[in-house]
């Protein structure tokens, strides 16, 4: 699985920077990796988002239904808005992991830790 968190500005929606990424071993390392972004930032959220975000997605049926799609072969995406920025935690099944850059980093030193997100 390839996990990834990218920004953009709402006012250009082309333009992403992808702030983390992570290769899953399994749909369950996914997802793991995909709540600890989304509860990492749902306290500087408002409060429907916040509650949106734990509620449904991190503690509720939301990651348990993207978990069967990642099992099913199938992508899947959490997206949070914020001061006028989109934050997006992706994950999808690949067979092969290109190298990616991270952080700015070359893709051989590319590391991250567990929950660190970049956020405008």
């Amino acid at each position: 699985m390839w996990c990834e968190a990218v920004t953009a500005a709402e006012s250009e929606p082309g333009a992403e920077k992808r702030c983390d990424g992570y290769a899953a071993a399994s749909p369950e390392a996914a997802i793991r990796w995909l709540r600890t972004g989304a509860r990492a930032v749902a306290s500087s959220l408002g409060p429907l988002q916040a509650g949106y975000v734990l509620d449904h997605w991190v503690h509720g049926p939301g990651s348990l239904q993207d978990y069967v799609r990642l099992r099913r072969g199938r992508p899947c995406a959490l997206t949070v808005y914020r001061n006028g920025h989109r934050l997006t935690w992706r994950a999808r099944p690949v067979r092969f992991v290109h190298l990616a850059a991270v952080n700015g980093r070359r893709p051989c030193t590319a590391t991250a830790q567990v929950g660190e997100v970049r956020w405008p």
